[in-house]
């Protein structure tokens, strides 16, 4: 399959009919018998799609050199792409609080000093629900669980630590990869003429176990082929997927591995994938060669989910279900590559970790075969398939989303993220060599204002930023100090956006946080 790459970009009205085909492809047997043929619901099934840590420009359906999303390029053909989506948060649980709510960070309460999304607010899960929707989320990261108020609204969730996980594929599943894990705890107990035998003996191991380093795909592929399997009735579903893969540690799984990157990858997936706080603390350097491999590895993560989103739209085929389902993938927030002396996430806001994919294929509701280029943002999935619905969700959302399913009115896109102190203290309690270094730099709040034009950061300790992306499109120039016209006019805009923010109080009754277990599995998904 090849990478499709639309010319030009489309006005794509609403409600264009449309037929897509597709080749049934599937895991294992299907019982057909129990099936039928397809269900024509009244209302369609929903499948909402996050992906963790997922930058837009490392994809090739956003012409990335690199064929890292051949599958989604072929969804793409007979869906809507979105050329200028952006997060509405920079780390998992706030922006997926405001991904399933419609919501800002500063409304729904989820942030770095509170784990938890209250009662109250009404989750998309929780209004389709009432409209005799079966909902299931299926989560491979613990932000995303009963511990942090994010399943609400849903009649049934899996996710990692939870009593039903067996009944998804047993821990073990999840496949660690044990070569990479013994290699990086015995390096330093044997000779040095040993070191070069034991590596490629624990990578030979390694590469040996068919796929081996995978953080749920496969678990979540079954659990949603048995879901489907038994939910052949005529009551419609929203099942909300959140994929784990491409969140560092990056170590996909082979032959992936080996598709894009050119290192010693043992080595340098160690190095790469866990130094990113001594980075920071300036305990460490990356040179142009080693970011590169960094991104190679990310880039085979990459495809490597895109392969399993291939073949969890094939298990919709085989049953049937692919022509009355819209579905939506896109991102919680991306990632940084060194850009502004940044790794990973949670620290800034510049394009790479704002910026997210966005793709929807649902041809009643969607032209197909286009690309829109207005500005959108993740919490206006929430009002558009509510309004395609025909639900009044304007009284739902507090007009903080906006339904692009006839074009976006959105002049702006707007980005928050709080102190992340707590985060970066769980760092030092595990790094006893770090914690005399002074993080107090990144301890502050922002919140970016994206115009298709210009950025505006607005810091809490005053350092704020303001990029012309036209000709800027690194934010390589800090124009803030000219105080010109314009930055003028964006600081008071973002005064203004803000004044309509109703921040939600925090309950004394429920105690936020994760216990000392739940942190520990937190830790091995690549968290502090």
């Amino acid at each position: 399959m090849t990478s499709t790459r639309f010319s030009g970009i489309s006005r794509c009205p609403g409600f264009h009919l449309g037929v897509a085909s597709g080749k049934d492809l599937f895991l294992y047997p299907v019982n057909r018998s129990t099936l039928g043929s397809a269900v024509n619901h009244q209302k369609p099934n929903i499948l909402l799609i996050s992906i963790d840590s997922l930058r837009a420009d490392h994809l090739s359906l956003y012409d990335y050199p690199c064929e890292t999303t051949p599958y989604l390029s072929h969804l793409a053909q007979s869906g809507i792409v979105f050329e200028n989506a952006f997060a509405a948060s920079n780390w998992t649980g706030a922006a997926v609080a405001s991904l399933i709510t419609g919501l800002y960070p500063t409304t729904h309460g989820y942030n770095n000093h509170y784990y938890y999304l209250l009662d109250g607010r009404d989750s998309l899960a929780s209004i389709l629900a009432e409209r005799n929707y079966y909902t299931i989320c299926f989560s491979n990261n613990l932000y995303i669980s009963s511990q942090t108020g994010l399943t609400q609204g849903f009649i049934k969730s899996f996710y990692r630590g939870s009593p039903e996980a067996p009944s998804i594929g047993r821990e073990s599943a999840i496949l660690p990869l044990n070569g990479f894990r013994l290699w990086a705890g015995m390096k330093n107990l044997v000779p040095p003429c040993s070191k070069h035998l034991l590596k490629n003996v624990l990578d030979s191991f390694d590469h040996g176990r068919a796929l081996r380093r995978d953080d749920g795909a496969y678990a979540t592929e079954v659990a949603f082929g048995r879901f489907l399997q038994q939910h052949a009735t005529a009551q419609p579903f929203f099942a909300y997927i959140h994929y784990q893969e491409p969140h560092s540690v990056y170590c996909p799984p082979y032959p992936f591995r080996r598709r894009f990157f050119s290192g010693s990858w043992i080595d340098e997936c160690q190095a790469l994938s866990f130094d990113h706080m001594r980075y920071f603390a300036g305990k460490t350097e990356f040179s142009e060669t080693q970011v590169n491999r960094y991104k190679e590895l990310y880039d085979g993560e990459i495809a490597y989910l895109d392969w399993r989103l291939g073949r969890l739209f094939d298990l919709l085929k085989s049953t049937n279900q692919y022509d009355n389902t819209l579905i939506v993938v896109t991102a919680d927030h991306g990632e940084m590559f060194g850009e502004h002396g940044y790794f990973w996430h949670a620290f800034c806001l510049y394009e790479p970790l704002m910026r997210v994919p966005l793709v929807i294929r649902y041809p009643e509701w969607f032209s197909p075969e286009c690309r829109r280029a207005e500005i959108v943002q993740t919490n206006d999935i929430v009002p558009t398939i509510l309004e395609g619905l025909g639900v009044d969700w304007q009284y739902k959302n507090e007009g903080q989303g906006t339904s692009f399913l006839n074009g976006s009115s959105r002049t702006a896109a707007f980005c928050e993220t709080d102190n992340p102190e707590m985060m970066i203290d769980r760092w030092l309690n595990r790094n006893n060599d770090l914690k005399r270094i002074d993080f107090q730099h990144y301890f502050r709040d922002l919140t970016a204002m994206r115009t298709k034009e210009d950025k505006l950061i607005e810091a809490s300790d005053g350092l704020h930023e303001f990029y012309q992306l036209s000709p800027d499109p690194q934010e390589s120039q800090n124009l803030f100090d000219l105080q010109s016209e314009v930055v003028k006019k964006r600081m008071a805009e973002l005064v203004k956006w803000r004044e309509t923010l109703k921040p939600h109080p925090v309950s004394s009754n429920h105690q936020s946080g994760f216990d000392k277990t739940t942190w520990e599995k937190m830790r091995a998904l690549g968290y502090a």
